[in-house]
């Protein structure tokens, strides 16, 4: 079981006459094709990739941004470590059952018990290099392998093309081991870099999706040259959608102004100290308070700004908490389309964007919603998904592995399975449980 996740992948990105991803495309004619796949809350990296091997919502799992946040407020370590993570995942699972797993640059794997594992990690410190902060987390014998693939170039350090290609590699070694893993996990990140940096609509960004589709076809020729093509399933799922953007808005400058956050010394964006803060996800900020009386004060400025504005929306926490978001969040901000939010403290509400695209924004857009394509063994041929959600992958995965996750908030879309996959149960009149 091959689970591969592109970041910011669509559907649109492998339909039509002339897609960016055609070996995607002839996966999806082949096998099963999602036409959207409603994301999580926050539609973000992290909390999504939680959800892809959990089944579960982010307020059940416990990765609820891309970012964590401190007294010092938001930080720029992300969600890298798996203690983070509250729910069962499909490589403990697996793990379990006595069978073998491995990962490859998929998020929240730092420090989890995967026997073949380089985790998602970047440098974050001057003079770190991406081999350098994998030496007490990865594999050994696999960061031996991304030494000699060329992971100590500088282009590795970010994720990127080259990373990329060498995870893709390593992936195939693994595979064409005489004991290969039951499940692998691989990210490829390359396509978010160009959605940030160019939008959704670019050239540019069209090459990062067609190189990452050269990637998913290399992986299949590696299952092919090694036989293993019959007796394996490919997953590829995107994480969440983006849309292009125009300004940023920083919510923490006017809590900032109102007494309610103390921007750090030395004219940086960083934070002293708060008693009410908006953590960006992007497209959405959460917004937290030390008190309820903080909390109050924090949402009357930002709805008059809000209103005064008609760039954001303030959502309240019961809409958050229905969405399965952060319940530590006292209430949440939506921007509109071409507006995205940033976490400085020192800048204008409103000013020129330096990205031009984000993500981060609610599930309910349905921009934010990401793609699903599964072909091999186990999966029917020629089946077409109208509507399913995120949290619906890792139970369908778990079916085909022959596993139980438990109680999840997904279910497994067992009208895409064979009925020797499907299970026990499963085929009523017309096939459908």
């Amino acid at each position: 079981m091959l689970v591969v996740s592109v970041a910011g992948l669509t559907p649109e990105r492998h339909a039509g006459e002339s897609p960016a991803m055609p070996t995607l495309a002839a996966l999806a004619r082949a096998g099963v094709a999602a036409e959207s796949v409603e994301s999580v809350a926050p539609a973000a990296s992290y909390p999504a990739h939680a959800s892809l091997v959990t089944g579960q919502r982010p307020a059940v799992h416990g990765i609820t941004a891309d970012r964590r946040l401190g007294s010092r407020g938001v930080r720029s370590a992300r969600f890298w470590h798996a203690s983070h993570l509250r729910a069962a995942t499909l490589w403990q699972v697996t793990a379990d059952g006595k069978r073998q797993v491995a990962a490859l640059g998929w998020p929240s794997t730092v420090g989890a018990a995967i026997p073949l594992l380089i985790p998602d990690i970047v440098p974050s410190r001057r003079g770190e290099t991406w081999l350098g902060v994998l030496a007490d987390s990865a594999t050994p014998s696999l960061l031996a392998r991304a030494e000699a693939a060329g992971g100590g170039a500088p282009a590795a350090d970010r994720p990127g093309p080259v990373r990329d290609a060498i995870l893709t590699e390593i992936a195939c070694e693994i595979l064409d081991a005489p004991a290969p893993p039951a499940l692998l996990l691989l990210h490829l990140s390359q396509t978010e870099a160009a959605l940030r940096e160019f939008g959704s609509h670019a050239a540019e960004t069209r090459a990062a999706f067609g190189r990452a589709d050269g990637r998913i076809a290399r992986l299949a020729a590696c299952l092919t040259d090694g036989a293993r093509i019959g007796a394996s399933a490919i997953v590829v799922c995107g994480d969440h959608g983006w849309v292009d953007i125009h300004t940023e808005l920083s919510p923490n400058a006017l809590l900032a102004r109102e007494g309610l956050l103390v921007p750090a010394d030395g004219g940086s964006d960083g934070v002293a100290s708060w008693s009410a803060i908006a953590r960006s996800n992007g497209g959405s900020a959460f917004v937290y308070a030390q008190s309820e009386w903080d909390a109050v004060r924090a949402r009357g400025v930002l709805a008059a700004a809000a209103s005064r504005t008609r760039a954001f929306r303030v959502v309240a926490a019961r809409a958050l908490l229905d969405l399965g978001a952060d319940p530590d969040a006292w209430f949440g901000l939506e921007a509109e389309p071409g507006f995205a939010f940033g976490d400085s403290a020192r800048a204008e509400l409103l000013r020129p964007a330096a990205i031009r695209g984000a993500g981060g924004y609610l599930p309910t857009r349905a921009a934010m919603n990401a793609g699903f394509v599964a072909w091999g063994r186990g999966l029917r041929s020629g089946i077409r998904v109208p509507r399913m959600r995120l949290t619906d992958v890792a139970p369908t995965v778990a079916r085909l592995l022959g596993i139980e996750l438990g109680d999840t908030d997904g279910r497994a879309l067992v009208g895409a399975l064979t009925p020797a996959e499907a299970g026990p149960g499963t085929r009523g009149p017309g096939g459908v449980r």
